[in-house]
């Protein structure tokens, strides 16, 4: 951990009277580690380092890649048909051979985005929205609780679409030795 980083988990521990009450000594110190290493309560959403790509596909409605109309020969339904090849293609750029995406980087849930809305497969060619309104069911894949520790150094929220989550400046727990270092900071 980083001096500053330190200095703001010795911050929260002496704003809490919680952990404030543990003794200033090893036992104390896995206590507090073991309380800071929990879930974040309440919630902190963070963007996943490593959302799984199993649980973006489970996100996206596939079946609105299909378009309504009926096949014609238009040029018009031929582009429609190319719009949504290019939304699938990006979809595909982004995903295959992944087991994860990194949700924390802007382009990355920018492309996701784009990719799962307006897409012009409704009737006539109205745009439909595979990841759900403005992409919030593929966006809310790429999130996740903070764990306390986590919360309490996370750096500024970031919105893509609806969804807003805090970026991770620390990923992970902290062990007694880290709560050791940042009390006597």
């Amino acid at each position: 951990m980083t001096p500053a980083q330190l200095q703001t988990l010795k911050a929260a521990i002496n704003a809490d009277p919680v952990l404030l009450a543990f003794p200033n000594n090893s036992d104390g110190a896995f206590a507090i580690a073991a309380a800071v290493n929990l879930p974040a309560s309440p919630a902190v959403n963070v963007w996943r380092t490593e959302a799984p790509v199993a649980d973006i596909i489970d996100a996206i409605n596939w079946a609105q890649y299909t378009p309504v109309d009926v096949v014609d020969a238009t040029s018009i339904y031929t582009n429609r048909l190319l719009a949504i090849q290019t939304k699938q293609m990006n979809l595909q750029m982004n995903l295959q051979g992944r087991e994860s995406v990194n949700a924390s980087k802007v382009n990355i849930r920018a492309g996701l985005r784009d990719a799962v809305i307006a897409v012009p497969a409704g009737a006539g060619g109205a745009a439909v929205s595979p990841g759900g309104a403005s992409g919030v069911n593929v966006l809310n894949a790429c999130v996740r609780n903070a764990l306390r520790v986590e919360a309490i150094l996370a750096g500024a929220d970031a919105t893509t679409g609806t969804v807003t989550a805090k970026l991770l400046v620390f990923e992970g727990s902290v062990n007694y030795q880290d709560i050791e270092a940042a009390r006597a900071s």
